[in-house]
């Protein structure tokens, strides 16, 4: 997870250096979930801790290509997954903040039939996930 928003945001609102200013002084496009309704909780740790928010949104969206689009046209702070932010971060059309107080890792699971006669199609995916999710690791 990463916590980043547009340059333009930025510069018209300001950067928040801590939780507490981040939920004062700033909105979020925020993600919700199809089937609760309910949008995502922010974790960060500080000082060792998870801390979980509920931010306020200026945006709520249920699509990731909505919610990328409203990031960058500068709506909002965006709290979302690494893989897909970290291009728009490298770029510049995003950008990284509060890394003093990183999200906890995420859990990713994959459930498949049998490990015996496991596909190779499946092992090549299996395979790319690890390298998309975890690219510095050794296997």
């Amino acid at each position: 997870m990463v916590t980043c928003a547009a340059p333009s945001y930025l510069e018209k609102y300001g950067t928040p250096h801590t939780i507490d200013e981040l939920m004062k002084s700033h909105r979020a496009v925020n993600f919700f979930s199809n089937h609760s309704l309910q949008f995502m909780e922010w974790k960060f740790t500080v000082d060792g801790n998870i801390t979980v928010i509920k931010m306020p949104s200026s945006i709520l969206v249920d699509n990731s290509e909505a919610f990328l689009s409203c990031g960058l046209a500068g709506l909002g702070v965006l709290h979302g997954l690494r893989p897909p932010l970290a291009p728009f971060i490298a770029s510049g059309e995003l950008t990284e903040i509060l890394t003093d107080f990183p999200p906890p890792p995420k859990s990713i699971s994959l459930l498949y039939p049998d490990r015996r006669y496991l596909a190779p199609k499946v092992r090549v995916f299996i395979d790319w996930l690890y390298e998309v999710f975890c690219p510095d690791a050794q296997l």
